[in-house]
C-alpha cells in the first residue's frame, strides 16, 4: 500500500513538473561482465548501479568525480583521437600544399589515397555492436567520465515508448556526449538506438570511421527508414550552426529558429525525447570570425570550416567529464502536413525541455556558473 501511495505522488509530482527523484548511472563504473548478462538482468544490474536521491536533486558539484585510468590508456585514446580528428586537418592542409607545390605524380597519388580514405567499405552491423562492447568504448567512457541523469521514471518511459527521436543539444566541435550515447542506450539500456550526422561526415577521411558505432545520415528519408526498422534515432538539433555558438562563457543553442525536429517528429508520429550534451562544448576550444564568413562558407559547402584544438593545443579532446541528461518523451500525433502553429507548439515545448533538463542538474555536475540561451 506505501508503494502504491509513493507511486501516486511521484506522478502527482510529475504532472506538476517537480521532480521527485533524481538519477544518475555512471558507464565507467559498469563491470565487464555487465554485457554477457541477458538484457532483464542487464537492466536489474543497471538500477543496482544507480545512484538516486529524493527532491532535493544532488548536491552542488557531487556528479563531478573524475573515472581512473592508467596513463596508458590515456595515451591510447589520445592517439585515436589524434587520428580520427587531425586526420581531416592534415588532408586538408597537406591537400593545399601538394596542389601549390608538388609535381603531378605527387597530386595524383595525393588524389587517389583521399578518394581511398573517403570512399572504402566499412564493417557493417557486425562489427558495430562488437565496437559498443570493445575495450575502446570502455576506455572512453573512462576518459569521458560518462554519465546518464535524469529525473523520476524518466528511464522506463523512454523505453517503453519507441522508437522515438533523441535531441540532445549542443553541438560543440564535436558532439561527444551524442557519440557516446549510441553504445550506452543500446547495450546498457537494450534499446536499438542509432545516431544521425551530416552526409559529408560519411566521406571524411578518418572522421568517418566515427560512424562505425551505428551512424546514418541526417536526412528525413534515412531517419524515417531507420525508425521502421524499430530503431531509436539521436539528431544534435542545433547541427553546423551550433559550432558557430560555441564559446566559454555560456551555453548558446542555435535552435530558436530551428524547426526541423518537431516537423520530423509531426510528419512520423514518434515522439520526442529531449535530452542535453552536458561536456561537448568544452572538450574542444575554436576560432571562427566574428563576420560570419567561414559559417556562411560551412552551411553552404554542408562542412565545417574552422579551427579548433583541445589538449595541449592538438586535435585531441581535453578529459572533461560528458554527461546525457534526457527528459520525458514529447508526445505529438501524426500529422502528413502540419501548420505552422502546430510544428511552433511542439517546438516550443521541445525548447521548454530543453531549458528545465538543463536548470535540473547543472549544478550537480558543476556546471551551476552556466547560463543557456536559445539563439
Amino acid at each position: 500500500m506505501q508503494e502504491l501511495f509513493a507511486s501516486k505522488r511521484l506522478k502527482t509530482r510529475c504532472a506538476m513538473g517537480t521532480p521527485a527523484e533524481f538519477h544518475c548511472f555512471q558507464a565507467f563504473t559498469a563491470p565487464d561482465d555487465l554485457y554477457e548478462l541477458p538484457l532483464e538482468e542487464r537492466r536489474k544490474t543497471i538500477k543496482q548501479l544507480t545512484k538516486a536521491t529524493g527532491p532535493e536533486g544532488f548536491p552542488p558539484r557531487s556528479l563531478t568525480a573524475q573515472a581512473s585510468m592508467s596513463w596508458s590508456e590515456e595515451l591510447f585514446v589520445m592517439a585515436v583521437f589524434f587520428v580520427i580528428m587531425g586526420g581531416p586537418l592534415f588532408m586538408f592542409f597537406g591537400g593545399v600544399a601538394v596542389l601549390l607545390l608538388g609535381t603531378w605524380p605527387m597530386r595524383a597519388a595525393f588524389a587517389v589515397l583521399s578518394a581511398f580514405l573517403a570512399l572504402h567499405p566499412l564493417p557493417g552491423r557486425a562489427f558495430n555492436k562488437m565496437l559498443h562492447t570493445s575495450n575502446f568504448t570502455k576506455l572512453l567512457f573512462k576518459y569521458f567520465s560518462y554519465r546518464f541523469v535524469w529525473c523520476d521514471d524518466f528511464s522506463d518511459v523512454a523505453f517503453q515508448t519507441k522508437p522515438w527521436i533523441g535531441a540532445g543539444p549542443p553541438h560543440g566541435v564535436f558532439p561527444l556526449a551524442n557519440l557516446l550515447s549510441i553504445p550506452a542506450i543500446n547495450d546498457f539500456l537494450g534499446c536499438p538506438f542509432v545516431g544521425a550526422a551530416a552526409s559529408v561526415v560519411f566521406v571524411t577521411p578518418w572522421l568517418r570511421y566515427m560512424t562505425l558505432y551505428g551512424v546514418v545520415p541526417v536526412d528525413r528519408k534515412s531517419i524515417e527508414k531507420a525508425m521502421a526498422q524499430g530503431h531509436c534515432v539521436g539528431i544534435v538539433p542545433d547541427g553546423v550552426a551550433g559550432i558557430f555558438k560555441t564559446n566559454g562563457h555560456k551555453e548558446l543553442l542555435a535552435m530558436k529558429d530551428r524547426k526541423g525536429i518537431a516537423r520530423l517528429a509531426l510528419r512520423t508520429g514518434m515522439p520526442i525525447m529531449p535530452a542535453y550534451s552536458f561536456g561537448n562544448t568544452t572538450a574542444f576550444s575554436c576560432w571562427y570570425d566574428s563576420f560570419g564568413i567561414l559559417e556562411s562558407i560551412s552551411r553552404k559547402a554542408q562542412a565545417s570550416m574552422f579551427l579548433f584544438w583541445g589538449r595541449f593545443g592538438l586535435p585531441i579532446p581535453r578529459r572533461t567529464q560528458v554527461t546525457m541528461a534526457f527528459g520525458r518523451a514529447i508526445e505529438v500525433s501524426k500529422v502528413e502536413n502540419p501548420t505552422e502553429e502546430q510544428i511552433d507548439e511542439v517546438h516550443q515545448k521541445f525548447l521548454q525541455a530543453t531549458k528545465q533538463m538543463f536548470d535540473l542538474h547543472k549544478a550537480s555536475l558543476g556546471w551551476g556558473d552556466k547560463e543557456m540561451e536559445f539563439v
